[in-house]
């Protein structure tokens, strides 16, 4: 059976200022949405369904001869030029339903054209910030980059470069990439809008949101006893330069190996500096101890929370009290039950450099 497509513009596209434009034209008849946003290395994600039929309706003719489109989902607590773009992306499939006379539309961020890219090529003598900058750039996003010291592209002068002597070199995304370049420098990389951001990752937000079990529908705790808090991540590391293995100890310092030391959690990477396992040790760490205590929320959307920011939790009347780093948002609407939100967060205590 169709749908009663009456009320449904004004519901979709006014109601709580949710407005959808795709190619820059605003697209009535919005019946759900979810748009996801994260801080982990991914792209962020939407999924929207709408309704079909006479104008001001797409009918199905209009969508079935849809071949691209870039999708922007904005709202606020006004029309106009106060609204926020929650995510610009193009879309990758489209679902049409031509009994119920809807479409479902799903795409990413405009990091997509990063992860389904895998063009060859050195990037010799360069900085990290400078060549995640020209990857941007070749993608037509602009980059906001924090500049880095340090070549990363040199393999000492006999003509290699680091980045491109790996086995499955070739095979390796734009995305991944500058994931790893990022990983390396402890920084975050992630798209907002039409930009590329490359910049430090805090260990703590400068503002967090204050958040106590009255203000929220559902809050749930998820507490890995498998991973201690003194857990540590092992290193090892073959230099082809020095003519030397080495492998970080359980605080993180690096020395040659004499493969005695036995950590729960062993990492391997090719042509690494005593400093740079010594350093990776210490990020893995890190990353393995954010997964001690999550923390999920359900609540009413609030656009203040976002990923990398942050969370002060209180009035739990226990130890989970305190700052939370924001790691992934997933933000529902519906023109039936409304607006809703699930916050992932981490322990700040288990995060690099806190």
């Amino acid at each position: 059976m169709a749908l009663d497509h009456s009320e449904v513009l004004d519901a979709a596209v006014y109601e709580n200022n949710i407005v959808v434009t795709i190619d820059g034209r605003a697209t009535p008849g919005l019946l759900h949405a979810a748009i996801t946003s994260t801080n982990c290395f991914s792209a962020d994600s939407y999924a929207l369904t709408f309704a079909m039929g006479d104008e001001p309706l797409s009918d199905i003719a209009i969508w079935s001869a849809l071949t691209s489109g870039c999708v922007e989902v904005m709202t606020g607590s006004a029309p106009g030029p106060a609204l926020t773009s929650l995510i610009t992306g193009m879309i990758d499939t489209a679902h049409i339903d031509a009994i119920r006379g809807t479409v479902a539309i799903e795409g990413r961020d405009l990091s997509a054209s990063l992860v389904d890219s895998y063009q060859q090529g050195d990037f010799v003598n360069q900085t990290a910030s400078e060549v995640v900058a020209t990857i941007a750039n070749r993608h037509g996003l602009g980059a906001v980059v924090t500049p880095t010291s340090g070549f990363i592209g040199r393999y000492y002068g006999d003509g290699y470069t680091r980045l491109s002597t790996g086995q499955f070199s070739r095979l390796r995304s734009d995305w991944d990439l500058v994931v790893e370049l990022a990983r390396e420098n402890q920084f975050d990389v992630f798209v907002e809008g039409t930009r590329l951001f490359f910049q430090p990752s805090l260990p703590i937000p400068a503002t967090l949101t204050a958040i106590t079990p009255d203000m929220v529908q559902g809050m749930r705790f998820n507490r890995s006893l498998a991973v201690i808090p003194s857990g540590a991540a092992r290193v090892q590391s073959w230099n082809s330069q020095n003519m030397a293995c080495y492998d970080s100890n359980a605080n993180g310092a690096a020395a040659p190996s004499n493969g005695s030391l036995n950590q729960p959690f062993l990492f391997s990477a090719s042509n690494f500096t005593s400093a740079q396992v010594a350093q990776s040790a210490a990020r893995y760490t890190a990353e393995i101890n954010r997964l001690q205590t999550t923390l999920l929320i359900e609540m009413p959307w609030n656009l203040q929370i976002a990923p990398r920011g942050g969370i002060l939790l209180s009035e739990t009347g226990s130890v989970l009290d305190g700052a939370y780093l924001v790691d992934c948002v997933e933000r529902y609407y519906s023109t039936t039950v409304g607006s809703r939100q699930t916050v992932r967060a981490v322990s700040a205590a288990g995060t690099y450099g806190a």
